[in-house]
């Protein structure tokens, strides 16, 4: 069944005619998933998905729509709507790039595409960044995060197990100094989830220890956890029975200590400064020095 729309050739295609082989180059998600599915049960399919032909296989490689394919698949749809381009691979991914039809790519997604385009299309940096009308400093870095990542951590990007956060800001690096230590902790947190501020507190505490700290700590990350949650749980019952008083000294010795870090931290922004230079930094003092004004007057009318 075929017929024309806005200049575009659609048609219907079975799943066994899709060459899916571009799948590694879209981040799965399983909620879009779960919403897909119950609006095309819902409405149907309402838009296509994006196919170039194959003719030396007499197939069609699937360029977008990857979820809305698995989602037609879980239904038992035996066919798909699907919008033909009649070009090149290269540009068929170049065009979903520079204007994707449902969505704005995500960084995982531009790097992704463009690291097929220049290691398996051929395309070079330069060319790539004049078809996206960037600079190649833009390509090179979205490019490096595919690169500089091993293979194990950009397949579960791929298929969105982990979030992109967790696997640049945590596992990237761990895995270019120890790549045992990133593979440990990905496995564990395949099977356990945890939050990026959780995530955070592993990895700060994981960067200032020494080798063999380290290695316990991937070995087990759940003990760590535990400790931590455990350490959280006895600083809330401290503060339950010091109560508003016990807080105040907490803040109070935070604050003091503040202080004096900015004080030691003073020469090195103003010696020798320009008035200009000066400005900024003086307005943040100035306003911080409001804020303990207030402060005082507020403890002055109550204590009166």
């Amino acid at each position: 069944m075929m017929d024309e729309m806005a200049n575009k050739q659609v048609m219907s295609v079975e799943h066994h005619c899709l060459q899916l082989r571009y799948a590694h180059l879209h981040a799965q998600n399983s909620r879009t998933l779960e919403t897909l599915t119950t609006s095309i049960e819902q409405h149907g399919q309402l838009v296509p998905v994006i196919i170039v032909p194959e003719e030396e296989v007499h197939q069609w490689a699937l360029i977008d729509g990857y979820h809305r394919v698995r989602a037609l698949k879980r239904l038992g749809k035996d066919t798909i709507k699907a919008e033909v381009w009649h070009c090149p691979i290269e540009e068929a991914l170049m065009s979903m790039l520079r204007n994707h039809p449902t969505h704005t790519p995500g960084i995982l997604e531009e790097a992704l595409v463009l690291h097929e385009l220049h290691n398996h299309c051929g395309l070079s940096q330069q060319e790539l960044a004049a078809q996206m009308g960037r600079k190649q400093s833009w390509v090179s870095g979205r490019l490096s995060l595919v690169e500089n990542l091993p293979d194990s951590i950009v397949d579960v990007l791929s298929k969105g197990t982990l979030s992109l956060w967790i696997c640049v800001r945590i596992l990237a690096p761990i895995a270019r100094a120890i790549p045992e230590h990133a593979q440990c902790l990905l496995t564990y947190l395949l099977k356990h989830p945890h939050s990026t501020r959780e995530m955070q507190s592993f990895y700060d505490h994981y960067q200032g220890s020494n080798a063999q700290v380290r290695t316990r700590m991937v070995a087990a990350p759940d003990l760590f956890f535990k400790a931590q949650k455990l350490m959280e749980t006895n600083v809330q019952t401290t503060a339950l029975k010091k109560g508003p008083e016990g807080e105040w000294e907490a803040q109070c010795q935070r604050l003091t200590s503040l202080l004096s870090t900015l004080k030691v931290l003073a020469p090195r922004i103003f010696f020798r400064q320009t008035q200009e230079a000066c400005l900024k930094p003086l307005e943040e003092l100035s306003r911080a020095s409001s804020k303990f004004d207030e402060l005082t007057q507020t403890v002055r009318g109550l204590t009166c």
